[in-house]
């Protein structure tokens, strides 16, 4: 067997030993080691880590420096086939997770933007999406009327939508963009602290995820699953963390009746935001105003409500403002 050093057991055991007690004359090692110290110490003379005799060996900064030099090469030579090998198959085996079968990998920004556009815009039913951070948009954001959501006749597609942002991306101009224009569409919005991983569901019937989790060097492949069990379960995943988040939008019409002269929708909003954890700018460009109109609505609702802190302004809303 191999050890570590690339010089057998035995020669490991020797080097070790040399090193901890200094020069040992050969026939005490022999005595010492046992069978096979002899081999072993005569390749250890020859590949530089032992001279002399009594058998002495050297520093291991200058003795071991050519082994952990040839076992760098030959990791990076490893790397290199492993890379060459994954391509190879990625592409003679494309037959095989070709447009008709269950999974699909796609490793080209250019069919990965097709494939979210013709999830999200070709819905006829429902449209479910998670976004993460970092957001980087595939495709143009298509507002509305884009002709891009119509049919071949002319109407427009209005499927229910469901979009599970991070909290994160909301720090990002465009993906606030794409939200406002998620909202005009009429699609239902809620915040998550964290979510695993990028997510479209088109119809209950197919899906579009990363091919390797969060942090992996490799950011770009994607698996684009047709039906079976692989959707369920992303729709199970998806119902979990929909359950958990909190809305972006309120309901007025939660609120107790003698509320109303109090506070109106954006106040509502606001207190919704906080509940999600935005920040002030963040809430102010949400909601398309400005950072002193949302501070100022925010310390109205604290007298309103004769608290002085944001925790507790939350607490006396939940408690005497919403049913």
């Amino acid at each position: 067997m191999r050890s570590g050093l690339g010089i057998g057991a035995i020669g490991e055991q020797l080097y070790r030993y040399l090193v901890e007690h200094g020069p040992t004359p050969t026939d005490e090692l022999e005595r010492i080691i046992g069978p096979g110290s002899d081999e072993a110490l005569a390749r250890m003379r020859d590949v530089g880590l032992v001279v002399g005799e009594p058998a002495t060996a050297r520093h291991p900064d200058y003795a071991l420096r050519p082994l952990v030099a040839n076992a760098e090469s030959a990791l990076t030579k490893l790397k290199t086939q492993a890379a060459e090998m994954r391509d190879m198959f990625d592409s003679t085996a494309a037959g095989m997770r070709g447009p008709n079968t269950p999974v699909e990998v796609l490793t080209s920004r250019q069919r990965i933007a097709a494939a979210f556009d013709d999830l999200s815009l070709g819905a006829n039913h429902e449209v479910l999406q998670f976004v993460t951070w970092p957001f980087v948009p595939l495709t143009t954001l298509h507002a509305p009327g884009d002709p891009a959501r119509r049919n071949p006749d002319g109407s427009v597609r209005q499927p229910r939508r469901r979009l599970l942002y991070e909290r994160a991306v909301l720090d990002s101009e465009v993906a606030v963009i794409g939200l406002h224009n998620a909202i005009r569409l009429g699609a239902d919005v809620r915040v998550a602290r964290e979510l695993p991983l990028k997510l479209i569901i088109s119809d209950r019937d197919r899906a579009l995820v990363p091919r390797f989790p969060r942090g992996f060097s490799d950011q770009a492949s994607t698996l684009l699953i047709r039906g079976g069990a692989l959707v369920e379960c992303m729709l199970v995943m998806f119902e979990h963390f929909w359950s958990e988040a909190t809305p972006l939008e309120a309901d007025y019409n939660g609120f107790e009746p003698e509320a109303a002269s109090e506070i109106d929708e954006q106040d509502m909003a606001i207190l919704q935001h906080i509940i999600a954890g935005q920040t002030d700018d963040s809430m102010a460009r949400l909601m398309g105003t400005s950072k002193s109109t949302i501070l100022r609505r925010v310390k109205r609702m604290r007298e309103l409500a004769g608290v002085e802190t944001r925790p507790a302004l939350i607490f006396h809303a939940a408690r005497n403002w919403m049913n």
